[in-house]
């Protein structure tokens, strides 16, 4: 993954019509959701879904802020993979063996500030994540 890429997904939508995604993006801002810390303390892999992953123990203002994300999807009717959350920041996509699953030395911090409906698109440099509503 690009660092640029790099994020804490709360909730996964995968295709959403592009005029519901400006509403649903407001609806999520209107969250107010407050900055939070979290630590990576692990590395996996989701075999399946070949993904290398750093990761975590799910803090409280973590959880709090996936249900409040999940529970206004839920409220609006807004399908999303209701998988149980693992939090995780992927590293790596189409991994096919990962033997460095584990502990780290050191647990790696990571700043969560905001929350917000992010869209993957493309551009020259490849994959992109870009916040809903924002200009290009």
């Amino acid at each position: 993954m690009q660092p640029r890429n790099q994020h804490l997904t709360l909730a996964f939508i995968g295709d959403l019509p592009a005029d519901a995604a400006e509403p649903l993006s407001g609806s999520i801002d209107r969250l107010e959701i407050p900055p939070f810390d979290w630590s990576m303390t692990e590395l996996g892999w989701f075999q399946k879904a070949r993904v290398a992953w750093a990761g975590g123990p799910t803090s409280a203002a973590l959880a709090t802020s996936v249900s409040a994300v999940r529970s206004r999807l839920d409220e609006l009717g807004v399908a999303y993979d209701r998988k149980a959350f693992v939090a995780h920041v992927t590293l790596f996509r189409d991994v096919q063996v990962f033997a460095c699953s584990g502990p780290l030395a050191s647990p790696l911090p990571w700043r969560t500030a905001l929350v917000a409906l992010f869209a993957a698109s493309r551009d020259e440099a490849g994959p992109v994540y870009r916040r809903v509503g924002e200009p290009l």
